[in-house]
């Protein structure tokens, strides 16, 4: 089949479905398909052709159809003139005369429809062109379907890999994600124990003040106390030589047990004296201790227990030297009792002198 037969075929298709949609009687559509073949297209419809077209009814019904059209097409090209007046040759004259002018407008007609055929023909060529521009583009655009489809190809494989890849980064990504929860837990933990541990840290440390205030409390009444007792002693002593001095002034007869009792004094000073400079120097290192414990207070807890066992050990001994000093007074008390009586002293020294000369 040639294009231009293919063109025409499609053509009177179209026609038909016009057709078709304007007349729903068989008998109607038949005939005026047969019109459409045999005056606008030059067709000379047969039963099969009209089948073709239509497919409708029976197969009696295009025959029918057929019939009737020829019947009809030969009724109007039959021209009859009735007029009574005409004779019957006038009339049979004007009769032919008017079948002579119908074929004369048939074959206008017919050439009208060579000249439309042309037409047809010129505008089939350029639907020829059209097509084969169609072609050429639909060609191109096969091509171009062809190539999309290898790039789609190519896209559906980079995107499989694409996506493997991204399940993959989904898994590391839900990894990193629960060891980054796992982490924070870990933190909230360890933040959690150093809260704990820095409490208990200023808890300790304020109970580290509190002792060392304590300490530093004795430290200050152990001092106190020692600078009392060293002033005591000063006092006493200096109580003591004026009471020598003026047991010296008062007692020129027993200047001989005067002199015993202020050499036993004045060696009780000495003994005193003796004491007090240790004391002194207990003082004096509970200080210097007092200060290396303050320095240290913070760093060293084991030093400050040492520092409290050690005051508390110069607390028993302020305490054994406090023992001493009244033990010193009172026998510094003693030795003052005999000088109430001088004489019985000097006659006792006679009567030991008289013997040592025997």
């Amino acid at each position: 089949m040639s294009k231009e037969e293919f063109l025409g075929e499609n053509i009177v298709a179209a026609g038909v479905a016009e057709l078709r949609e304007r007349f729903p009687r068989t008998q109607d559509l038949y005939r005026e398909v047969c019109v459409l073949l045999f005056f606008r297209h030059g067709i000379t419809p047969t039963a099969n052709k009209l089948y073709q077209l239509v497919r409708k009814g029976s197969m009696s019904a295009p025959t029918e159809a057929l019939n009737q059209f020829w019947k009809t097409l030969r009724e109007r090209s039959r021209v009859t003139i009735e007029h009574a007046d005409l004779p019957d040759e006038l009339r049979t004259a004007a009769g032919d005369l008017v079948v002579t002018l119908w074929r004369a407008a048939q074959s206008k007609s017919h050439e009208s429809l060579t000249a439309l055929q042309a037409e047809a023909a010129a505008a089939v060529d350029n639907a020829k062109a059209d097509v084969a521009s169609a072609q050429a583009a639909r060609a191109d655009t096969l091509q171009a379907l062809e190539q999309l489809r290898t790039q789609l190809h190519a896209s559906e494989r980079d995107a499989s890999q694409l996506r493997q890849e991204l399940a993959a980064a989904a898994a590391i990504r839900k990894g990193l994600e629960e060891r980054l929860e796992d982490a924070r837990r870990e933190l909230s933990t360890v933040q959690a124990r150093m809260n704990e541990l820095s409490t208990q840290h200023t808890a300790e440390r304020e109970r580290l003040a509190d002792r060392t205030r304590l300490a530093e409390e004795r430290f200050a009444d152990m001092e106190k106390r020692t600078l009392l007792e060293i002033d005591r002693e000063r006092t006493a002593t200096a109580k003591l030589q004026k009471t020598v001095e003026a047991e010296r002034a008062g007692r020129l007869a027993a200047i001989d047990r005067a002199r015993a009792a202020h050499d036993a004094a004045q060696s009780t000073v000495g003994q005193l004296r003796e004491q007090i400079g240790p004391l002194q120097n207990s003082v004096n290192a509970l200080t210097g201790e007092r200060d290396r414990e303050r320095a240290e207070l913070q760093s060293v807890r084991a030093q400050l227990e040492a520092t409290i066992r050690q005051a508390a050990t110069d607390s028993a001994r302020a305490d054994h030297l406090r023992d001493e000093l009244e033990r010193s007074r009172t026998e510094a008390r003693a030795h003052q009792k005999p000088t109430t009586r001088p004489d019985t002293k000097i006659k006792r020294r006679s009567k030991r002198s008289s013997a040592d000369d025997t």
